[in-house]
């Protein structure tokens, strides 16, 4: 279009179709100066620390839920408790909850769960519901255990107790089956099933975990609203055998407050069941010893697979404050097995010791055996 033109119809002119290569190669010449004005003003308004210099949010990380007990808890307690009871009455209720409260109370005299739990706390009860299997094989926690640490909590005035788990099966399904969703419904517990809303994720160890270091959880998906929620978390694990790592018990429970993909830590088995213990600062431990899947864990299938207490041939319930000294107890106590053997060493014992037995804030020790030698062992039989 000529200049004439362009002066006589300058809406026209206007037109990307009207123009020239000379006003194409101006127009983007002024296009590019913008672009670098606007580049260069980003580069200088650019703050690292975001808008307006506020600092990024802090990342999410789990409670301490020993941290309101190791304070006062005397030297001269007990670190673990066992209490063992009567074969033919190990489906009443009445009896299960005695183990429970022998216990517990093996762990403070005085106090018994009060030492643990206070009036309006909210408690966490963390069971192994991992499996949509019937209770009598021994997959999942007894729901009469979890229905005696219901009582046993209300009775020391808890505000609220929660029941959760996140299953490998269907949640629902797993609950149900179990009798865990009726034993909290009978109680008046609430139960948290898994969800996505559910979850956040949550800083295990600040930055990448190192494989070299046997560390697996770096930040991770946490079924992280019953935690938040949580004054008090008590981890009742079932003892059973695990084709994989051996054994499941105190610290594998935790496995069930995992979400995202983590099948995928299946591969390196013993670092994320350390990881896991070293994750959590559960308030105590409540182990299920009352059936004990001895072969063909964790799912079991067979009442074959099952003794009443493991090789102590009674129903027995393990109270510690130590999740290490804890699994290394059960280990041999009720599945008779050397944590040390070297054909098949209870790996993750030493990696967990490894990783949090210096933690002050803590109560851990390598072996159940240093407790024998100092009397910090309780033992009842009902």
């Amino acid at each position: 279009m000529s200049e004439t033109a362009r002066r006589q119809n300058p809406d026209k002119a206007m037109e990307p179709s009207a123009w020239t290569r000379r006003d194409l190669i101006v127009r983007g010449g002024q296009t590019i100066v913008a672009a670098g004005l606007a580049t260069g003003a980003a580069v200088c308004l650019h703050d690292p620390k975001g808008g307006a210099g506020l600092q990024p949010p802090e990342p999410i990380r789990l409670k301490d839920y020993f941290a309101k007990i190791k304070p006062d808890y005397p030297s001269s307690a007990p670190r673990l408790s066992a209490a063992y009871g009567k074969p033919e009455r190990i489906g009443d209720l009445t009896h299960i909850r005695a183990l429970v409260e022998a216990a517990v109370a093996g762990l403070d005299r005085d106090l018994g769960i009060s030492r643990f739990v206070n009036r309006g706390d909210v408690v966490l009860l963390k069971p192994n519901v991992g499996f949509d299997r019937d209770p009598r094989l021994g997959a999942t926690t007894n729901p009469l255990v979890v229905q005696a640490v219901i009582q046993l909590c209300r009775q020391a005035k808890a505000g609220k107790i929660i029941v959760a788990d996140n299953p490998i099966e269907s949640p629902g399904a797993c609950f149900a089956k179990s009798g865990i969703a009726a034993a909290a419904k009978a109680e008046g517990a609430t139960v948290a099933i898994y969800s996505s809303a559910h979850e956040r994720a949550v800083e295990i160890r600040p930055g990448r975990p190192e494989p070299s270091r046997n560390e697996a959880l770096g930040t991770w998906p946490i079924f992280w609203k019953p935690l938040k929620e949580a004054d008090k978390v008590i981890g009742l694990p079932v003892i059973k055998d695990h084709n994989l790592c051996s054994a499941s018990m105190t610290m594998k429970n935790w496995y069930g407050l995992l979400s995202g993909r983590r099948n995928q830590f299946h591969q390196a088995i013993h670092d994320i069941i350390s990881d896991l213990g070293f994750m959590m600062k559960p308030t105590l431990i409540i182990a299920d010893g009352t059936r004990v899947m001895m072969r063909n864990g964790p799912t079991g299938g067979r009442l074959d697979d099952v003794q009443v207490g493991g090789v102590t041939g009674r129903p027995t319930i393990v109270a510690s404050v130590d999740q290490v000294a804890c699994d290394a107890w059960c280990y041999q106590n009720l599945l008779k097995r050397d944590p040390e053997d070297a054909k098949a060493p209870l790996k993750y014992i030493e990696l967990a010791y490894a990783k949090f037995g210096q933690d002050s804030s803590r109560i851990v020790a390598r072996h159940w055996q240093d407790y024998e030698r100092q009397g910090l062992i309780a033992e009842a039989k009902l």
